[in-house]
C-alpha cells in the first residue's frame, strides 16, 4: 500500500479487527443489513506512520440523521491562544479562520481578544455541499487545493487558520495540506491539532481504533506532516488527557509544498504497530474469559454510553454476546441498536431495573465521575461501574476478578 503521508510503498498491515459497519449507523431495528467496511492498519517502513490500509471513503461516513456532534477537549485552548499570540505574527486586524464547526470556539477566544476579522469555511456556501448530515468526513475529502482557492479568494487568506481534529480523518494527506496552505496567507500560521495515539498504542488499547480515522499519529510522526503544506514548525505541544492527549502544532507558510522528509525520531517508532497488534488475541481471549465467568457467577453486563467507543470495545474485543444493553440518554438514541454488536439501547434507569450488576463505562474518563453521580442508585444497590479504558483508574482490566 502507498502511504497516506510520505508516498512511499512500503505500509506492512499489523493489525486486522474484521470489518465493520460504520459507528454512527445506528440500527432501527436489530435484524437490519448493515455494510461492513474492513478494519485493518498499517505501519509505514518509510515514515513510521501508523494508518489505515483501506480508509474507509467519506460518503460512507456520513450518518443519516443531522444530530451526532463530536466534543473536542477545550482545557488547553486558552493557553494554546496565548501561545500564538506570542509569537507576534498577528495582530487585531488579521484574519483568523477555521475550516470546521470544531473550530468554533477557538475562534471565539480570538474575538474576546479583538480580532474581529475573519471566517470560518460553510460547507453548503463554500463547497457547494447541501446534506445538513455532512461534516468533517466531507470537509477533508473536498478541500482541494483549487477549492481552497476560491474561498481565500472569496473571504480573504487567513493570517491564522485553525484545523482542530480533522487531519486524522484524511483519506488523501498530500492533498489537503496543499488545500489548507491555499487557505492562508504567505507567511500566515497554521494550527493544526490531533489526537495523539502514543499512550494507547503502547498501552495495547483497541478502542482507539475508529473507522473514521485513517491516521493514528504520535508526536514524532506528526511532526512530518507541515512539509506537506509547505509549512515550518514553530512548536508541538502535547497536551496530557486521561484517555488520549492531544498535540497542538504551530506553523508558519514558508514556501511550496514539499515531500516528507523521515527523522530518527520517528523511525524510532517503527515497531510500535507490531506489538500494538501481537497484544490484541491475548487482550480479546483473556478479557472474555473474565467476563464470562463474571457473568456466570455475579449477574448481568451492560454498557455506558453508545458511541464509536462503546461500538470497537464490543465488536472488536467480540464481547457483544456477554453484553445485554448500551444504556444511553440520548433521546435519538433511545430504541435504536448498536451497529455491530446489535445491542439495545436504553435510559440509564435500565441499570437498576434490570438488575445489572456490571455497567462498563464506554465514555470519556473525564466524565465517568459525573456518569456514576447521576447514577448512585445503581451503586447503593450493589452494581458496579468499571470503565473499558486501560488508562482510567477504575479500568476492568485492573479489576480483581
Amino acid at each position: 500500500m502507498t502511504c497516506l503521508v510520505c508516498g512511499a510503498d512500503t505500509v506492512k498491515q499489523q493489525l486486522d479487527v474484521g470489518s465493520h459497519p460504520v459507528a454512527s449507523f445506528f440500527l432501527q431495528e436489530p435484524n437490519a443489513v448493515e455494510k461492513l467496511h474492513p478494519i485493518r492498519l498499517g505501519q509505514c517502513g518509510t515514515c513510521a506512520v501508523v494508518q489505515m490500509m483501506q480508509p474507509v471513503p467519506h460518503h460512507a461516513l456520513i450518518p443519516p440523521y443531522d444530530w451526532l456532534f463530536a466534543r473536542e477537549p477545550e482545557e488547553h485552548l486558552d493557553q494554546t491562544v496565548e501561545d500564538i499570540l506570542a509569537y507576534g505574527h498577528i495582530n487585531a486586524d488579521s484574519i483568523v479562520s477555521g475550516i470546521s464547526y470544531k473550530d468554533d470556539t477557538t475562534i471565539d477566544r480570538f474575538r474576546a481578544k479583538g480580532f474581529e476579522n475573519g471566517w470560518r469555511l460553510e460547507l453548503e456556501r463554500d463547497l457547494d455541499v447541501s446534506d445538513p448530515s455532512a461534516s468533517i468526513e466531507t470537509v477533508q475529502k473536498l478541500i482541494s487545493s483549487d477549492r481552497a482557492r476560491k474561498v481565500a479568494e472569496r473571504h480573504g487568506p487567513a493570517d491564522l487558520l485553525i484545523v482542530r481534529h480533522i487531519i486524522e480523518h484524511a483519506e488523501n494527506l498530500r492533498e489537503f495540506m496543499a488545500g489548507l496552505a491555499a487557505l492562508v496567507a504567505p507567511n500566515g500560521l497554521l494550527m493544526l491539532e490531533i489526537p495523539d495515539c502514543a499512550a494507547n498504542l503502547c498501552n495495547a488499547d483497541y478502542c482507539m481504533v475508529w473507522e473514521e480515522h485513517s491516521l493514528y499519529f504520535t508526536p514524532e510522526t506528526f511532526a512530518l506532516v507541515p512539509t506537506l503544506g509547505g509549512f515550518e514548525t514553530l512548536r508541538l505541544d502535547v497536551h496530557p488527557r486521561p484517555f488520549e492527549n492531544s498535540i497542538v502544532l504551530i506553523a508558519r507558510k514558508t514556501g511550496a509544498p514539499g515531500d516528507v522528509l523521515p527523522t530518527s525520531a520517528a523511525l524510532e517508532q517503527a515497531d510500535l504497530l507490531a506489538r500494538y497488534a501481537a497484544s490484541y488475541p491475548v487482550t480479546k481471549i483473556e478479557l472474555r474469559r473474565h467476563l464470562e465467568k463474571y457473568r456466570d457467577v455475579k449477574g448481568r453486563i451492560a454498557l455506558f454510553g453508545a458511541g464509536h467507543l462503546a461500538h470497537a470495545f464490543a465488536n472488536f474485543i467480540d464481547v457483544a454476546d456477554l453484553i445485554d444493553f448500551v444504556a444511553d440518554d440520548t433521546p435519538q438514541k433511545q430504541g435504536k441498536f448498536l451497529p455491530g454488536a446489535r445491542l439495545p439501547i436504553r435510559p440509564s434507569a435500565a441499570l437498576l431495573d434490570d438488575g445489572v450488576t456490571l455497567c462498563l463505562l464506554a465514555l470519556s474518563i473525564n466524565n465517568e465521575d459525573a456518569v456514576i453521580s447521576r447514577n448512585r442508585a445503581f451503586v447503593d444497590s450493589g452494581g458496579t461501574f468499571r470503565s473499558i479504558f486501560r488508562s482510567s483508574p477504575r479500568s476492568i482490566f485492573a479489576y480483581d476478578w
